[in-house]
C-alpha cells in the first residue's frame, strides 16, 4: 500500500524527534536529555512531542521490541544448546537492527555505554519481556528436546530463560566496547559472564 502524504509527514516528524532524542543522549548522556531540548532541535512543540511519544524514554530507547520470525529462528537454531544466550542475542539484534541505520547504531551504543538500561527502561512495561517469553515458549513447544527442566512446563522454563537472559545481557554489555561497535560480540564474553553467574548461583560451602 502506497504511503500517503499525511503518513509520510508523520513518519518524518517521528523520526526527527527520535534522532534528536537519541543524538542528545549519545552526545551528552541520557540524564541530560529533556523534552524541551528535543523539541528545540526538532522544532516542534511539547504537545506535538507527546502526541507521538508517551514518555521521553520511548523517544530515546524506542518502543517495545518486536521479534522478527526469521531472526529469532536463526538465532535459536544456532544456539539451541543455550537458550539463555540465544534470548540475549535476540534482544541485542532486535535493538541494533539490520543494515546501516545511524539511529539504531547510536541507540544500541547507549545500551553498551549505560548498562542496565535494558532492565530499567526498555523492559519497564513488560511488553518486550512477554513477547520474548512467547518466542522461547513456542520454540520449546516445537523443539521439546531443547527443554532442560523436567519438572516445569515450557511457559515456566521460557520465563526463567528470559529472566536469566536479561541479567546476562546487562553484564555482557559492561564488558564490550563503549559503543558496542564490535557487535556481534565474541562468544567468549558470554562464556565469561555465564561462568561468573554459575559461581554465584552455587551456595558457598
Amino acid at each position: 500500500m502506497t504511503e500517503g502524504l499525511r503518513e509520510r509527514k508523520m513518519r518524518i516528524a517521528r523520526r526527527t524527534m527520535e534522532e534528536a532524542a537519541v543524538g542528545l543522549a549519545y552526545d551528552d548522556g541520557v540524564q541530560a536529555v529533556t523534552v524541551d531540548r528535543v523539541c528545540a532541535i526538532a522544532m516542534v512543540s511539547r504537545s506535538t512531542f507527546f502526541n507521538y511519544f508517551p514518555s521521553l524514554e520511548h523517544a530515546i530507547f524506542g518502543p517495545a521490541l518486536t521479534y522478527d520470525l526469521a531472526l529469532t529462528e536463526r538465532i535459536l537454531a544456532a544456539h539451541e544448546d543455550d537458550l539463555v544466550v540465544a534470548a540475549s542475542l535476540i534482544v541485542m539484534e532486535s535493538v541494533r537492527g539490520q543494515g546501516d541505520d545511524e539511529l539504531l547504531r547510536k541507540r544500541f551504543a547507549l545500551f553498551a555505554r549505560e548498562p542496565g538500561t535494558t532492565t530499567t527502561v526498555s523492559w519497564a512495561a513488560g511488553t518486550s519481556r512477554a513477547g520474548l517469553q512467547e518466542v522461547i515458549r513456542s520454540w520449546l513447544d516445537e523443539h521439546p528436546a531443547s527443554a532442560r527442566l523436567v519438572d516445569a512446563d515450557h511457559t515456566t522454563e521460557a520465563r526463567m530463560i528470559v529472566n536469566f537472559s536479561v541479567a546476562l545481557g546487562d553484564e555482557v554489555m559492561r564488558l564490550v566496547g563503549e559503543d558496542g561497535a564490535d557487535f556481534p560480540f565474541d562468544p567468549a564474553v558470554f562464556r565469561t559472564v555465564r561462568e561468573r553467574m554459575q559461581v554465584l548461583s552455587v551456595p558457598a560451602r
